[in-house]
């Protein structure tokens, strides 16, 4: 071939290279603007854009301690320069409550208007998304090389889960950025050490510890990857005993320069609010105060009481870890059963659906080649054994509530698909011509399901239409359906509609016109009493599979009973009719009863109770409103009555009422303290 002909064809090929890494680019950038935009609000972020909103007024670590603040003021920063609607008591003059921040966060977000709040934080949240896509790309070719790193770009800009959780005011895309980010930092270090990779290093370790408290499943990890890269290519003449100390030396200092950076996101302040005069709380106390008394002997809570005595970290972070510990465990749902307790097998299965075609094939390329490629086994340490140790710890979790949650392998595992892909490509020639179609096909049933990307299920589970049959949680549905219900009533002209989803009531409220009923996520975080529903309903019901069973009870059976006329996206199913729903007029008194009981009414609050165990005698839900309605009413005896009632019904649908049942136990252990 003569020079200049070749020559020709290398740059045909340079400008297909860098046309492709444009279409991936600007697909991902588009898919998040479009999912910002179109979906609604989901359950956590009005509380975390309230949270940001206050970091940056007036400091106040204090409310939404449960999350580091980064995520939360990078977000917040759009808001920073404009008049709002604030909530009814003064910034950093107080701790602020779980219940307080879902109930002002929801109402500062509806009262200054949802989208002007919204839209805009999710844009700003959507530049770590921007930032680790580009930050992926230059590593994997610095690491690997051009091809690997298109490759990954490709798998990255159409992967739904980091489409889906990118955009969102929540911590679980950032501390996927901060992780890798950390561990190629570390690498890098290790490779060929330096006063400037050791400050990046540094660096990345601080972004990462303010990005989400589990970060500190990393800590271990990063500094055993660098003990184990030091022994592995460490020199002759150094001994084992100076490699360990010299690394130990170089992991501290790079654990304080991260600290640092942690402590000046907090503004170099220990305490969590600004006003010093105002009350704290210890970290026992904050565990008791969130509903798990029983946790406060055990190791992770004792160690993080150690941690707040010591200073180390400031309060605001400390109390985020008693909130981890707090939280305990949750109720499961997988395969339309429910769990009392998170298993084991619940994020194997999680990965298997929710991850793309693409990823799962390609990604055992990426194991194989880690063992079959010698050239590159150093840098598939750095790549592979993070994320398998982060999956393993992940095991061991029982807050099984969506595949958010191992978000952070996802960078990983998508890097190391790539790098085996280019590997089995260069070994055999017709798999080059299998990649590029799979990679097309990887960007078309992404592109399809936009921009329900949090509901996606992969083709070999049936795809995204059938993944209500496998979820009833965030892996499915997080209250983004919001709009497309809007739009489907409007569109149709239905003026006499009711719905059962997931949100906060006063969003729900706000983002569609139809009549709210009970639904799978607390309702009862409102301080505005929630309309009761009548025993009988006639009209369009649109019922979101996350409150069918078993998540939710046989409240709504009566209208599954009947075949859908319709579907929205892919969690909303639209009945029409006349049915008779005494279980979940039951629990609208339930609701009630919450909401008025958080308004201090607690007399009408004990009328609501008692209708609701009327109309629902045999409801684990309904006897635990109405002990709680007794005991505000200060009638110890027949509080204890209807717990210990709720404790009998519990046992008998573990699934349903785990968490009522645990409640009712420490209310019990309550009423017996203050006797």
């Amino acid at each position: 071939m003569p020079k200049s002909e070749k020559s020709f064809k290398i740059r045909n090929l340079q400008v297909l290279y860098w046309l492709i890494f444009a279409l991936c680019f600007g697909a991902f950038a588009f898919h998040l603007v479009y999912q910002a935009v179109k979906t609604s609000a989901t359950v956590d972020e009005p509380a975390h854009i309230l949270a940001g909103h206050r970091h940056l007024q007036c400091g106040d670590f204090g409310i939404n301690p449960e999350h580091p603040p980064m995520l939360k003021m990078v977000s917040a920063l759009p808001l920073a320069f404009q008049n709002w609607k604030e909530p009814p008591f003064e910034c950093g003059s107080r701790l602020t409550t779980k219940v307080e921040l879902f109930l002002y966060g929801p109402k500062f977000v509806v009262q200054n208007g949802i989208d002007k709040t919204v839209i805009p934080t999710r844009l700003a949240a959507s530049v770590f998304g921007i930032l680790l896509a580009v930050f992926l790309f230059i590593a994997v070719w610095k690491m690997f090389g051009q091809l690997e790193a298109l490759t990954a770009l490709a798998i990255f800009a159409f992967e739904p889960n980091l489409i889906a959780n990118t955009p969102m005011v929540t911590t679980d895309l950032v501390i996927s950025a901060t992780s890798f980010a950390a561990v190629v930092a570390i690498y890098y270090f290790c490779q060929k050490p330096s006063a400037p990779r050791f400050g990046l290093a540094g660096l990345a370790f601080g972004l990462m510890l303010a990005s989400k408290h589990t970060a500190v499943v990393f800590i271990p990890i990063l500094f055993g990857l660098m003990i184990a890269d030091s022994l592995i290519y460490r020199g002759e003449e150094e001994s084992f005993t100076k490699m360990f100390l010299r690394q130990t030396f170089n992991f501290t200092g790079i654990f304080l320069i991260g600290l640092l950076i942690l402590w000046a996101f907090y503004g170099f302040r220990y305490r969590a609010i600004p006003n010093a005069d105002a009350p704290t709380v210890t970290v026992a106390e904050y565990i008791a105060a969130n509903g798990r008394p029983e946790m406060l002997g055990s190791i992770p809570a004792k160690l993080a009481g150690l941690g707040a005595k010591t200073h180390i970290f400031p309060e605001s972070y400390m109390l985020g870890v008693a909130d981890v510990v707090a939280s305990g465990s949750r109720n499961m749902f997988l395969f339309d059963r429910g769990y009392p307790t998170g298993k084991w097998f619940y994020f194997p299965i999680s990965f298997s659906i929710k991850s793309s075609v693409a990823l799962l094939i390609l990604l055992p390329l990426g194991f194989r080649s880690a063992f079959a490629n010698r050239e590159r086994r150093r840098e598939m340490i750095f790549i592979l054994v993070p994320p398998l140790l982060y999956f393993a710890v992940a095991l061991t979790s029982q807050l099984n509530i969506g595949v958010r949650h191992i978000l952070p392998v996802y960078p990983f595992f998508i890097v190391a698909a790539a790098v085996g892909a280019v590997f089995s490509a260069r070994k055999v020639y017709v798999f080059r011509y299998l990649l590029i179609v799979l990679l097309c096909y990887h960007a078309f049933s992404t592109s399809k399901i936009a921009p329900d990307y949090l509901a996606f299920a992969n083709d070999f589970w049936g795809g995204t239409s059938q993944n209500y049959k496998n979820f009833r949680d965030p892996s499915l549905d997080n209250g983004q359906n919001l709009k497309f219900m809007k739009e489907y009533v409007e569109r149709n002209k239905i003026a006499d509609c009711w719905t059962a989803g997931s949100n906060n009531i006063a969003i729900i409220r706000a983002a569609q016109p139809c009549r709210v009923m009970p639904g799978s996520f607390p309702l009862s975080v409102s301080d505005e009493p929630q309309e009761v529903i009548p025993p009988v309903i006639e009209g369009t019901v649109l019922l979101a599979a996350i409150s069918m069973p078993p998540r939710g009870g046989a409240e709504y059976a009566p209208i599954m009973q009947t075949e859908p006329i319709d579907r929205i996206a892919n969690g909303v199913f639209v009945y029409r009719g006349r049915f008779a729903i005494p279980l979940a007029s039951a629990l609208s008194h339930v609701e009630r009863t919450n909401q008025l009981m958080l308004s201090n009414r607690f007399a009408e609050a004990l009328a609501d109770a008692q209708k609701a165990v009327e109309l629902a005698p045999d409801d684990a839900r309904t006897h635990f409103a109405l002990g709680s309605a007794f005991a505000r009413n200060g009638q110890s005896e027949a509080a204890n009555a209807e717990f210990q009632k709720t404790i009998e019904i519990g046992k008998t649908n573990p699934g349903l009422f785990r968490r009522f049942e645990v409640s009712a136990e420490q209310e019990i252990k309550r009423l017996h303290e203050n006797q």
